[in-house]
């Protein structure tokens, strides 16, 4: 079943095209790993997706009351917040579920002001944010940034146990091979879907 169908978009920046009469289908149980060489418009893609950005021309359609969840690269904050008081946001229900990604992340300080924070640091409490939340399509940007081996290994449990849908942008091969079940590239102002994991796309690609 389709959730979300992304219908001949078209996207400039300046001379630059990024999107040229492209169209994408994201079905119920799709992981989905997008790949493509630097400013092809991968992070671009996701905005649209979550909303954030719109085509020039085409539309995205999402199924009505559809949830979407996503971490960008660079996630913003209140000012004056705190680690606890972001991340909660004021959701009692889930502050257990935050505590423990905090835990899982290493993010102990649960009063330090976010501003004290690394960039890595506040990255983590952005994830550990999302992760509590309640969506069906969760989009990440490079999520593997800043994360240790074993946090990795957490996440990637996290995700492939995860019943929703995952659109991802990371350039972590061994991650997508672990997580995805489809990989979409775009190249040249076009989208190309394979079912299959990174490594399968690699063989489908060189017989393409």
């Amino acid at each position: 079943m389709n959730l979300l169908n992304i219908e001949h978009i078209s996207k400039v920046f300046g001379e630059k095209i990024i999107f040229d009469d492209a169209s994408f289908g994201i079905h119920e149980g799709d992981k989905i790993g997008i790949i493509g060489i630097n400013g092809t418009g991968k992070t671009t893609l996701l905005k649209m997706i979550a909303g954030i950005e719109t085509p020039d021309q085409g539309n995205i359609i999402r199924q009505n009351g559809l949830k979407i969840a996503y971490l960008p690269q660079n996630p913003e904050f209140p000012d004056g917040a705190t680690v606890y008081s972001y991340a909660q946001d004021g959701k009692e229900e889930t502050s257990w579920r935050v505590q423990s990604n905090l835990n899982k992340l290493g993010i102990t300080q649960y009063d330090a002001k976010i501003e004290t924070l690394s960039g890595g640091q506040k990255r983590k409490v952005a994830m550990a944010k999302i992760l509590a939340s309640d969506f069906d399509v969760l989009l990440l940007d490079e999520p593997t940034n800043h994360l240790d081996d074993e946090m990795i290994s957490w996440l990637e449990d996290y995700l492939k146990s995860f019943r929703g849908v995952i659109v991802m942008v990371t350039h972590d091969r061994y991650f997508l091979d672990k997580v995805t079940n489809k990989i979409l590239e775009i190249s040249y102002g076009k989208m190309y879907s394979y079912e299959a994991n990174y490594s399968k796309f690699l063989e489908l690609k060189a017989q393409r």
